[in-house]
């Protein structure tokens, strides 16, 4: 099962530079994240970056974030048609996109309709990622349609953020065990709890990630599954703000995270590698670490 990382969290440094640290981290590829970079944009650049740091980019992250809503148009259908295009020119497995928000039906009907096929003619495939539900005056607000396991039934090919169902109160474990037969990627990190999307270290937060890798490697193992067929594979999406101005600590960082994602699926317990147990009501260290990622409620446009 190859364990990548994301270029996402080093967005504010050049490509190559990226993917080098990833690559001297220890990762079997990497998850590009288009963004306003333009090499991140153009698969020749990328592909020269990939082979001169000799790691892979099997998974493409289209640019359906915030700050980048700009990037390849705002016209969603067309934006996931040219991540499309960019994926398949870089031989990748996946092209992630966001789902969309409720009122946003033209992207729905695409993503339930001819974007599977768009995709395989490209060899590629349309993951959706499971995003999560808003605080707005502390309440809790779905403006995307697929937060929980059941939403995300009529995709073909789906993504699970562990942090994300931790932000939705979800179970992370019964979610991987509904959408077994559908899941094809995963995004690992942590997550603090209090309704903030954190992608903390493993270990820096709340959710059973031991309980989570151990059944994605026991259906690697046994053949249940899109993990039995081979067809699954993980980025630990993690926080990298602390590190990213101190390379060597950057490579530690994310060598460290790596290990104890393989120590997971290898079987060890989480009282082993994480320093606590699986289950707890607690983020250890919370007051120590950085402060989350905040969110904030989308817009119309």
């Amino acid at each position: 099962m190859r364990l990548l990382a994301s270029t996402g969290p080093l967005f504010a440094r050049p490509l190559d530079w990226a993917l080098g640290v990833i690559a001297e981290a220890g990762y079997d590829g990497a998850e590009l994240m288009v963004t306003q970079d333009p090499a991140t944009q153009d698969a020749e650049r990328v592909a020269k970056a990939s082979q001169q740091e000799g790691l892979p980019v099997p998974v493409v992250h289209g640019p359906f974030l915030l700050l980048t809503r700009r990037v390849f148009g705002t016209d969603l259908v067309q934006k996931a048609r040219r991540t499309i295009e960019l994926a398949g020119d870089l031989d990748a497995d996946v092209m992630i996109v966001h789902p969309p928000f409720r009122w946003q039906r033209e992207f729905h009907r695409y993503l339930l309709g001819e974007g599977n096929a768009e995709a395989a003619e490209v060899g590629t495939r349309i993951g959706v990622e499971n995003l999560y539900p808003v605080s707005v005056a502390g309440r809790p607000v779905r403006f995307h349609r697929y937060t929980l396991a059941e939403h995300l039934a009529p995709f073909d090919h789906v993504v699970l953020d562990t942090s994300h169902f931790g932000v939705a109160e979800a179970d992370i474990v019964a979610a991987y065990e509904r959408l077994r037969d559908r899941a094809v990627h995963l995004h690992v990190s942590d997550n603090r709890g209090g309704g903030r999307d954190s992608h903390a270290p493993l270990g820096h937060g709340i959710l059973p990630l031991a309980g989570f890798l151990h059944a994605v490697a026991a259906d690697a193992a046994t053949g249940r599954g899109r993990a039995g067929r081979g067809e699954v594979s993980i980025t630990l999406e993690l926080d990298c703000r602390r590190y990213v101005d101190d390379r060597a600590a950057l490579v530690g960082y994310l060598r460290q995270e790596r290990e104890k994602c393989l120590a997971l699926l290898g079987g060890a317990p989480a009282e082993e590698v994480l320093g606590r147990p699986d289950v707890v009501a607690v983020a250890p260290g919370a007051l120590e670490d950085d402060a989350d990622q905040p969110t904030a409620p989308p817009t119309a446009g």
